[in-house]
């Protein structure tokens, strides 16, 4: 089906619609309407009748006609810088109706925090492919921001990780997962335990660390809190990974942190060891997404299954 066979009027008749921006955008990146109508999948005299038909509807010139081409005027570079935002959008519409109506194999794109891949992915994953055997699940690990930026642009459908409140773009939503303390851990040989006291967060940072990106919710608390400490200093492992950073703390004197669930396992085999401390800091953890995405069962249900497996 090429871009003529359907018509998406917007508002009204007398705006653009999306086969005309499609147009314009073409013959702009072209330069000519033969090339523009290859590109398109249709013939040149009916693509230079509809331009003509535009121009004369809106009272615009969009291209200066000449021997080395159409060269685009200010409306018409109007229209094709415009173009592919609005198409972006449409092509956002017709997937969400598509995946509110059910009628096939279902696609999901999540983005996921590297605690919440290591914690409880495989669970949610688990039971949600039991209900919808038929949903196929695209899945990234990347920092909060880079997470809530990527629902944002569509990029992704639901986002679950370390979102703080007051950083949420208004124009998504966010649902609480779980929130828990955040346990300090390191191998039992560790010199640190050695001295037999209570920790401050600006001691802890002083040791080398293995930690993912600090997510903002906790930065802020770092930030508010009554004990400086530099989370940024050098030193230590940076990785997403968190089967990593656990591996590289049970062989290499570092610091590692995240909410205590995340080493019960560990501490319990006597691998790991929770460090005294004087303070707290919160692990909080939610679901972003753009609200008409919940209208969707599978999505919607994907959610709640990330909400009751971290429950458990």
């Amino acid at each position: 089906m090429n871009i003529f066979s359907i018509r998406y009027i917007l508002l009204e008749y007398h705006m653009l619609d999306v086969a005309e921006i499609q147009a314009v955008r073409a013959i702009v990146e072209t330069g000519s309407i033969k090339k523009a109508a290859d590109i398109l999948n249709t013939t040149q005299p009916t693509l230079s009748k509809l331009l003509a038909r535009l121009e004369d509807r809106l009272g615009a010139t969009f291209f200066h006609r000449g021997r080395r081409g159409m060269t685009p005027t200010a409306a018409g570079n109007f229209v094709a810088t415009s173009a592919s935002g609005i198409v972006t959008e449409l092509s956002k519409i017709e997937r969400q109706i598509s995946t509110m109506a059910e009628t096939g194999p279902v696609s999901v794109r999540l983005g996921v925090g590297p605690i919440v891949e290591h914690l409880f992915l495989s669970q949610a994953l688990s039971r949600h492919l039991t209900e919808f055997p038929r949903t196929r699940i695209d899945i990234r690990t990347e920092s909060a921001e880079i997470l809530q930026q990527l629902v944002l642009s569509g990029e992704i459908d639901l986002a679950v990780g370390p979102f703080d409140d007051a950083e949420v773009d208004p124009r998504l939503q966010a649902l609480s997962v779980t929130e828990e303390p955040i346990t300090y851990v390191a191998r039992p040989s560790h010199p640190l335990f050695e001295e037999q006291k209570q920790w401050s967060l600006s001691g802890l940072t002083q040791l080398p660390l293995a930690m993912p990106h600090t997510p903002t919710s906790i930065s802020k608390q770092i930030e508010t809190g009554p004990d400086q400490a530099d989370v940024h200093r050098e030193g230590g492992i940076r990785c997403e990974n968190y089967r990593t950073l656990m591996s590289a703390a049970r062989d290499i004197d570092l610091v590692l942190s995240g909410p205590l669930s995340l080493f019960r396992e560990s501490i319990q085999e006597n691998s790991l060891k929770a460090i005294p401390t004087s303070f707290t800091l919160m692990w909080k953890c939610a679901c972003l997404v753009r609200p008409e995405t919940l209208y969707a069962a599978p999505l919607k249900r994907l959610v709640d299954q990330f909400i009751d497996v971290a429950a458990r």
